[in-house]
């Protein structure tokens, strides 16, 4: 029988092993992820903010797997060979296929700055969340830096958490504006929240170096914490370029609209870890990874028959919703942007409906 492997637990896999519940295929499949866990990064900022519980955030990979007759290893790829359809595990154990879908999501980007990797905290790969929580928590001076939707939602919860407790405000600091390549009323909106709901933000200044104690800035201010959670936008896995597989100019997994490989047509990816060929500006965004689900069932399940794929074609608009703190949120769609409590609920409702659907 042939073998499908899935590496990664990302919204694509998990909906595949859901769907081989109900319709099974001529296939031996088995699912590669290095936790035994896949922790959904959706409802991080209200496991942040103290509304989710642990359990709340995560489904168990293997109880899924095992409803679907998949097969689960727990272990992390460190590299693949596309000709002959094998993957190297980092405890060195060799795995064959003969389709492969990688669904790994993206690694935290900007770590190069001076101090970074030896004091910041980080929550890729997503398993680090109760730890980084807790530091978080715990922190007498705690800053985030990152002025994307991940920096804003995290800062904003945790500050609605502090302020609960009757703790200092949490700081942000960001290379450029509040939600820079939003429209321009959406940029002014969320800063006007911020300031609203209390959060020190620095913006346009760039961190030149972080020391154990001190954020330097381009500016030449010097900030001090003691927690620092760094969420400054996603970066390729190494893992394609290592693994000399076709990848664009950020090291991005290189993939059709079919979600394959052009040059092996055997591979397969979904979510933030590929980029599409012919929509190379589409954001890392989960709700992405949920629309190309569909997608990528289907065209698994075509390339075993031998069929031809359907095609990936990404809609102009995406609903997304930031949680602000204190069960608000900001609803974001095209030039529409809505700050109310019912936008949050609308969120919650949507992560709740998503989580429940694999625990």
């Amino acid at each position: 029988m042939k073998k499908l492997l899935l590496i990664g637990g990302g919204h694509a896999h998990l909906y595949l092993i859901k769907k081989l519940q109900d319709e099974e295929l001529e296939v031996e499949v088995t699912v590669m992820s290095p936790s035994e866990y896949q922790y959904y990064s959706g409802m991080f900022s209200g496991y942040m903010e103290g509304i989710y519980s642990f359990e709340n955030i995560r489904i168990h990979l293997p109880t899924l797997a095992d409803k679907a007759k998949v097969s689960f290893i727990r272990g992390a790829a460190l590299s693949i060979d596309a000709e002959a359809k094998v993957v190297l595990t980092e405890k060195g154990d060799i795995v064959s296929y003969d389709m492969l879908s990688i669904d790994i999501g993206s690694y935290t980007g900007g770590i190069d700055v001076p101090g970074v990797r030896q004091h910041a905290l980080r929550i890729k790969p997503t398993y680090r969340i109760e730890e980084v929580a807790n530091k978080m928590w715990e922190a007498n001076n705690p800053v985030v830096v990152g002025g994307g939707a991940a920096g804003i939602e995290m800062a904003l919860s945790l500050n609605a958490k502090r302020q609960a407790e009757g703790k200092a405000a949490v700081t942000l600091i960001t290379q450029s504006t509040l939600l820079t390549g939003e429209h321009e009323k959406t940029q002014t909106k969320i800063q006007e929240i911020a300031t609203e709901k209390g959060l020190n933000v620095h913006q346009n200044e760039r961190v030149s170096n972080v020391t154990s104690s001190s954020i330097i800035t381009s500016e030449g201010n010097q900030i001090s914490y003691d927690q620092l959670l760094w969420l400054t936008g996603p970066k390729a896995p190494g893992i394609f370029q290592t693994s000399k597989l076709p990848v664009d100019h950020n090291g991005y997994l290189l993939v059709e609209d079919t979600l394959q490989v052009k040059e092996y047509p055997a591979i397969f990816a979904a979510g933030d870890c590929a980029s599409l060929r012919d929509y190379p500006n589409l954001p890392k965004s989960g709700v992405i990874a949920v629309r190309q689900s569909e997608v990528l069932w289907n065209n698994i399940k075509g390339f075993i028959k031998g069929e031809d794929g359907i095609r990936f074609q990404p809609k102009e608009r995406y609903l997304s919703i930031l949680s602000t703190g204190n069960k608000d949120g900001l609803l974001l769609y095209g030039n529409v942007s809505l700050h109310h409590h019912f936008s949050w609920k609308l969120k919650n409702k949507i992560d709740r409906r998503f989580i429940e659907n694999y625990q």
